[in-house]
């Protein structure tokens, strides 16, 4: 099906939104929500399917995609307070929310602080605070190295000016997918990129939020050793947490389950929304 694309404002800041018509009257909203250095571009392989069950949304975060920038002096929990403005100008519905990664999070801070706009949440391979495989990774990652790249993203003039930067990060990547990565590394606000929060900041105090989650929970996950960021004890930890939650891991993909199992996807996000 076709989409359009239109900014709503928040107010502080206007989002890009991708839409798709309801394939019936009153069809669940579904909400998608990217990861980090990403857009809702990533959601394209699941986005044709979802749109013909769901009146779907994909949004870009702020400083990402076709958004409106960061701008210094942000924090963190202005993406929840993005999104939790945004929902009520997008339907008057409460909504399924399905955030990957760093949209994970997201997700799971609106449902916890403003359950009345969601009826259900996805999360993705989500961002779960210290105990996250992220932290590791950024410590291992020199701060030198993120403003090396955050000066790369400033001065390309195309995204082809960042495929060596992909090629590189992104070793063995598929042309089509290098090119896609380009596009939004491109689109990146660089404020971000040199200035990213240390994740082993309790900043949002990550176990009370996720307990505060009163709605039905799907948890899918990818596999650590392929690139994934929920272990198993991270997991099992997430899980008993939010109250009214359930897991599905899947071992053969990495940090990326909605892509690389698209159809499971897809049909995971079907059997939920109808239980």
């Amino acid at each position: 099906m076709t989409f359009t694309e239109r900014y709503v404002h928040t107010g502080k800041v206007a989002l890009n939104v991708a839409e798709w018509e309801a394939p019936t009257p009153g069809a669940l909203p579904v909400v998608l929500i990217h990861g980090y250095a990403s857009s809702w571009l990533t959601w394209g392989r699941v986005t044709d399917k979802l749109s013909t069950m769901f009146k779907l949304f994909a949004i870009d975060l702020r400083g990402m995609g076709r958004s409106g920038r960061w701008g210094n002096g942000s924090e963190r929990q202005i993406y929840p307070d993005d999104i939790a403005t945004a929902l009520p100008l997008l339907t008057d519905q409460p909504a399924l929310l399905a955030g990957h990664s760093l949209g994970g999070w997201v997700t799971a801070a609106v449902a916890s602080r403003h359950p009345k706009l969601v009826s259900r949440v996805m999360l993705v391979d989500p961002y779960t605070g210290a105990q996250s495989e992220v932290g590791k990774r950024a410590r291992i990652e020199r701060h030198e190295q993120r403003l090396k790249r955050a000066e790369q993203i400033k001065s390309a003039r195309t995204p082809d000016d960042l495929i060596p930067l992909i090629e590189a990060r992104y070793a063995g990547a598929a042309e089509s997918s290098i090119r896609r990565l380009a596009r939004m590394y491109f689109e990146l606000d660089p404020v971000l990129e040199a200035g990213r929060l240390n994740p082993s900041d309790d900043f949002d105090q990550f176990e009370s939020l996720l307990a505060a989650i009163e709605c039905p929970v799907l948890i899918i996950r990818g596999n650590v050793e392929k690139g994934g960021i929920m272990s198993d004890e991270e997991a099992e930890r997430v899980v008993d947490l939010i109250p009214n939650s359930r897991l599905l891991s899947w071992p053969k993909v990495g940090h990326s389950p909605h892509i690389a199992r698209s159809h499971d996807f897809i049909r995971a996000a079907k059997r939920f929304a109808a239980e």
